[in-house]
Formats: structure tokens, sequence, C-alpha cells
């Protein structure tokens, strides 16, 4: 579970073609669209809300604030009791409950990094993309997209389903599904762009927390 809502953070109901063009060639339109837009952008803050639905369709979602700045290759992002921080070059893990902090060394050549800004671009590479509609929903009119995991044998997840704002090219929603039928879901509340952000954002401060226990992985 751990794995599939990090892979979170760090980017479906009626077959509509649109314009002669196929449902792949439409989604991979809109999503260079969010991607070329996304990248304009200096920083980005976005307060969402996360969900974890369990396959037993009774119960009710379970769902928790959270909070993510991004500033190029560095991010700073707090959910589910923990803070972690990243400055392109390290990450610190604080687990708030436990007062303790994993630092850990960013290799950036390997491809499984966890980074929230590649859910922008993530249907790049590993992913078949489809469109599936346009409708209006909570507001807003709003494109839907499939991504399908190209090797589904090492996937956790059979599908993620992108719910994109129309007028914005903004992400909205993801949906993640599980393979064992649970379902994650981020909805971003807010959007801010290009508010000024300072470099020592992204790194943790060790004066602000002087009883920390510091765990140095690197």
């Amino acid at each position: 579970m751990k794995k599939i809502i990090t892979g979170i953070i760090f980017s479906l109901l009626i077959y509509s073609p649109i314009f002669g063009q196929n449902n792949a060639e439409k989604a991979k339109e809109i999503l260079d669209n969010v991607s070329e837009e996304t990248k304009n952008y200096s920083t980005i803050q976005v307060n969402f809300v996360f969900s974890h639905q369990s396959k037993d369709a009774e119960s009710e979602a379970n769902r928790t604030q959270g909070t993510l700045l991004l500033k190029g290759d560095k991010y700073k992002l707090t959910l589910l009791g923990n803070t972690i921080y990243n400055d392109g070059s390290s990450m610190w893990t604080h687990m708030l409950e436990e007062n303790e902090v994993i630092i850990a060394k960013v290799n950036k050549d390997d491809e499984n990094n966890f980074n929230p800004a590649k859910m922008l671009t993530i249907y790049e590479t590993g992913f078949k993309y489809k469109f599936i509609q346009e409708r209006f929903e909570a507001n807003r009119a709003i494109y839907i997209i499939d991504l399908y995991p190209k090797n589904i044998e090492e996937s956790e997840y059979s599908r993620i389903r992108l719910f994109i704002d129309k007028d914005k090219s903004q992400l909205w929603k993801i949906e993640y599904f599980a393979k064992d039928e649970n379902v994650y879901t981020i909805t971003i509340n807010t959007f801010v762009t290009n508010k000024s952000l300072s470099n020592s954002t992204f790194a943790f401060d060790t004066t602000a927390h002087p009883d920390a226990m510091i765990i140095d992985e690197r």
C-alpha cells in the first residue's frame, strides 16, 4: 500500500471519438497540453484530498488532507503523518508522530525514483492511454483519460484514471485502481502557481526540530 500511495503523490465511461481522431491520439494531445502548461510554472502549490476505498463497496472511503510544493526537481510533500523534503540531491522523510527523520540520497538516474512532478508526465513511458469522454462535473468541463500499464504483470494497479480541467489544462483528480480492488484517489482542491518559494523550503531544518532523531542513510 505504501508504494501505491507514494506512486500516487509525486500525475472510462463511454467511448466517444472526437473530430475523427482515435482515442489514443486525442488523449496524447490533451496530456501534451497539460504537460506543456505545467512546465511554464516556476512553482506549484497543491492542496488535495487523498482517499482510499477498500474493495468492500459498503465501507466508507478514508480521507485525509495533503499538501504538495513543487519547484523544478524539488518538492515538499505532507501526507499521512509524514513530511517528505527533496532538494534534488537529498531526501528527508520526517515521520511526525515518531519525530524521526530518515535521510536518503536521490538517484536521479533511477527511473523508479519517486518524484510527484512525474505524475504530470506519467503517460510518456510505460503506459497505453485512451480518451474516454468529455463531460461536466463539479462545475467544470473535464476530460477523462485512462492509462493502462504496458507491463501489467509488474504493476500494482490495473488502471489509472485522469480527470483534467479542460479550460485550465490542469490535472484535477487521479484515481488509481489497484489489482487488489482497492481504489486510491487524489482530488486537487487548490492549485496555486508561480508563488515565491525559497530553496530552503525543500530541505529539512534541523534547527526547527532539535529533538528529532536523525538516521542518515546516504
